[in-house]
């Protein structure tokens, strides 16, 4: 009789623990944009209790659905958006792509495409 109550209550601990882990701590929007030169996908990180932003990675593609860029941006509240990690991909003559990182500039608040 103990073992089966036992059993029982590590059974509700256990489904109890894994529905509150698959609860995410934040909620994820995304938006898909086409244009003619490609698309551009984003995905917006927010609190989910406060729906305040955190960060965003956005993947541009070309026409032929290659990635050309990934970008991750942080929030912060005085400055915006600022970048975190933003990787360009280049194709070799075999259509593979071969990424380069992108450094963020801090003091024009930008990506420094000159330093690829």
């Amino acid at each position: 009789m103990k073992a089966k109550f036992f059993f029982s209550l590590l059974a509700v601990l256990f489904l109890s623990t894994a529905t509150y882990a698959n609860t995410p701590e934040t909620i994820v929007l995304s938006n898909i944009e086409q244009t003619e030169e490609g698309c551009v996908k984003e995905f917006l990180y927010c609190d989910k209790n406060t729906n305040a932003p955190l960060n965003k990675t956005t993947y541009r593609y070309d026409a032929e659905g290659r990635i050309m860029d990934k970008a991750t941006y942080k929030w912060d509240s005085v400055k915006g958006w600022t970048g975190i990690q933003k990787y360009a991909y280049e194709y070799d003559a075999n259509n593979l792509p071969v990424p380069s990182i992108v450094k963020w500039n801090k003091k024009a608040n930008n990506w420094d495409n000159t330093g690829k």
